[in-house]
This record gives C-alpha cells, sequence and structure tokens, in this order.
C-alpha cells in the first residue's frame, strides 16, 4: 500500500512538474524545390527531444484529376470579408485580453525567417522584393507586438538567374505547459464564436 501511494505521489509530482515548469520549444519550417518540412525541438526538464512532422503527401496509385477551384466573386469576397470582421468585432475585447495573456506567459526567443526567390525575369523579381520585404517585415512587427522576440533574423534574397522558392522559419519559445493549455482553450474557444457568428450571417443570407 505504502508502494503504491510513493509511486502514485511520483507520478503526480512529475506531472506537476510537467505542468509548472517552463519549457523550451523550437519550431523550425523549411521550404526548398516543393518539398517541406517540420522538425519540432523541445527541452523537458532539461532533456532533449526532436522530432519530424511530414508534410509532403505521398503519392499512391493513380492520382484523380484535381477539380479546378472555384473562383470567388467580388461579391462573396466582400461577404466573406465582412462576416469575418463582424466575427472579429464579437471578440475583439477577448482578443486584445488573449494577446496581453500571450505577451505575459509565452517568451520567444528567437524569430527567424529567410526567403529566397526567383523568377527568371530580372524586373519582376525586382517587383516582387519590396513586396516581400514589406510581407515579411508585418509578420515580424506582429510577432514582435504579440510576444515580443529577442533576437529576430529577416533576409530576402533575391535570385535574378534562377526560378526558384526557398522559405526557412524558425522560432525559440519559452512557456510552462499549464499556460499554454489555457491559451489554446481560449483561442478554440475564440474560433469557435467568429465560425458561429458567420454561419449564422450565412444561413441568414441563403434565407
Amino acid at each position: 500500500m505504502l508502494l503504491l501511494a510513493a509511486v502514485l505521489g511520483g507520478l503526480l509530482l512529475l506531472f506537476l512538474l510537467l505542468l509548472f515548469t517552463p519549457t523550451l520549444v523550437g519550431v523550425d519550417y523549411l521550404y526548398q524545390d516543393k518539398k517541406q518540412k517540420v522538425t519540432i525541438r523541445f527541452r523537458l526538464l532539461g532533456l532533449p527531444f526532436s522530432f519530424r512532422i511530414p508534410l509532403d503527401k505521398k503519392k499512391k496509385g493513380k492520382e484523380k484529376p484535381k477539380e479546378e477551384a472555384k473562383s470567388l466573386t467580388p461579391k462573396e469576397y466582400i461577404e466573406i470579408v465582412k462576416n469575418l470582421y463582424d466575427g472579429y468585432q464579437a471578440v475583439k475585447d477577448d482578443f486584445y485580453k488573449l494577446l496581453s495573456d500571450i505577451k505575459q506567459k509565452l517568451a520567444c526567443r528567437e524569430a527567424y525567417l529567410t526567403v529566397r526567390y526567383g523568377t527568371k525575369n530580372p524586373a519582376v523579381t525586382g517587383m516582387l522584393n519590396g513586396a516581400i520585404w514589406t510581407a515579411s517585415s508585418l509578420i515580424f512587427k506582429v510577432i514582435d507586438e504579440t510576444v515580443g522576440a529577442e533576437k529576430k533574423t529577416l533576409d530576402v534574397c533575391p535570385d535574378f538567374q534562377n526560378v526558384c522558392m526557398c522559405l526557412h522559419i524558425k522560432g525559440t519559445f519559452c512557456f510552462k505547459l499549464f499556460d499554454a493549455i489555457r491559451l489554446v482553450l481560449k483561442i478554440r474557444e475564440m474560433v469557435n464564436i467568429v465560425k458561429s457568428h458567420t454561419s449564422r450571417h450565412n444561413a441568414e443570407n441563403a434565407s
């Protein structure tokens, strides 16, 4: 009986340590040569772990002919944007509270983004350079305002001679598992509110 109590007590202590000990998690995403690779690295109770998440689907048998994607009409696009905006208005206050909570509970040690691209047309490549820099800078601004990255690396490399696209994203975060679970539940609740709000609008418009 004492042995069972000791084992249960040890398991409970381990569970509490997992919940409340800061955990370091690194996410590494690479898109190159039309292939994607994600590697997750984390350190739990001082022990390092890592695993890969396969993103590219393996082809099995004969491929079914792809159906042409239905293009949105301007009216449908405006309706989608309006529904999303209305859904955002419904959770706006909770959204700002969530951002504040994320900044307090989640620390970003490193944010890394490199983009290498080329179109074989120097004029088009040059025009895209400004747009890609702007989009990448906006991503970093959102990260900085949300979690405040301690170390940031942003690099955009245009290739004026070859057709290529390479995207490399890395992030290292530190948080407690208990706080992460709470944040995920809050985000899930907000997403459900937005979904129900937009679904109700679509049902009203259909009738």
